[in-house]
């Protein structure tokens, strides 16, 4: 079966995570808010107040240490702390706006695409070193070496013809090269054909001569495994495509009118997209049970 996973790392992307960064990175911009507080437990950190041992009060907030000292904060303190922030507060409202989050989390979409598109640039052009296929013209060009050496080889044998008999050579017809792309396209089933289906491919009703071509791996069902959401569509689509075997369907088009059953329930068509027709298109023509109509 064809099955994509999409994952998404949620709390990058979430307004927490966003907001965060762009507080931080606004505030250390500034070098006032890179500085450490000065607040402590020494007497030249505040700027004014009382300090008390052990206890609180409404003048130094905070908790005491194992010699019972207090450690807090003092009225000059939280005077200092609230200008700071409120400082701070201004700037964020000028600077973290609505328009400078979309731009950061689109910027962090783009700099994750990038990532992601080294490592699949390399699976593909692995692949592609294990698996050249030739250009067209490399194509057209093998065929036309082929029939000039069809045509080489006619040609010495009807000059042979010619010298052992003195009736005149009867010309023969001249066969068409074989090649492996004629019979690539005479495949409609396996995963040869489905790997050529488009949502613009037409498919038909396999024959059971088509079916039984293709061989499935020992141990294996032969069989669709689809979401309970799209279960109900996707087999109506199949049994409405195998009730006409004589007619082809576009996958795009022409697939989703035959979602009706006879109560008129579509069976969850609202969750079948084109990439559904598509991959569930693809899974029938390499099981067999669909069939590629090739172009004539």
């Amino acid at each position: 079966s064809f099955h994509v996973t999409v994952a998404i790392a949620t709390h990058d992307w979430c307004l927490a995570t966003v907001f965060s960064e762009s507080v931080r990175e606004v505030l250390k911009g500034v070098d006032e808010f890179r500085m450490a507080l000065p607040i402590g437990p020494c007497e030249e950190y505040e700027k004014s107040g009382t300090r008390r041992s052990g206890g609180s009060g409404d003048d130094n907030v905070g908790s005491s240490d194992g010699d019972g000292v207090g450690v807090g904060v003092g009225v000059g303190g939280r005077a200092f702390l609230e200008e700071q922030m409120e400082r701070a507060f201004a700037l964020l409202r000028e600077r973290v706006t609505g328009a400078s989050l979309e731009q950061r989390l689109r910027w962090k979409y783009s700099v994750h695409n990038a990532r992601a598109d080294v490592c699949r640039r390399a699976v593909v052009e692995d692949y592609a070193a294990a698996n050249p296929r030739p250009s067209k013209k490399r194509k057209m060009l093998a065929t036309n070496e082929c029939a000039d050496e069809a045509d080489d080889d006619d040609d010495d044998e009807e000059s042979a013809n010619a010298d052992a008999s003195s009736e005149p050579p009867q010309s023969q017809p001249q066969s068409q090269p074989h090649t492996e792309d004629d019979e690539a396209d005479s495949i409609v089933v396996g995963p040869k054909a489905a790997s050529k289906v488009r949502l613009e491919t037409l498919v038909r009703a396999s024959t059971p001569s088509e079916r039984e071509s293709v061989a499935m791996e020992e141990g294996k069902l032969r069989g669709l495994t689809v979401r309970e959401e799209t279960h109900g569509a996707l087999m109506s689509i199949l049994a409405g495509i195998k009730n006409h075997p004589g007619r082809s369907f576009v996958v795009g088009s022409d697939l989703r009118g035959l979602a009706k059953n006879d109560e008129g329930d579509d069976g969850g068509l609202d969750f079948v997209c084109d990439f559904t027709l598509l991959s569930f298109a693809r899974c029938c023509v390499e099981l067999g049970a669909l069939a590629m109509v090739c172009d004539s």
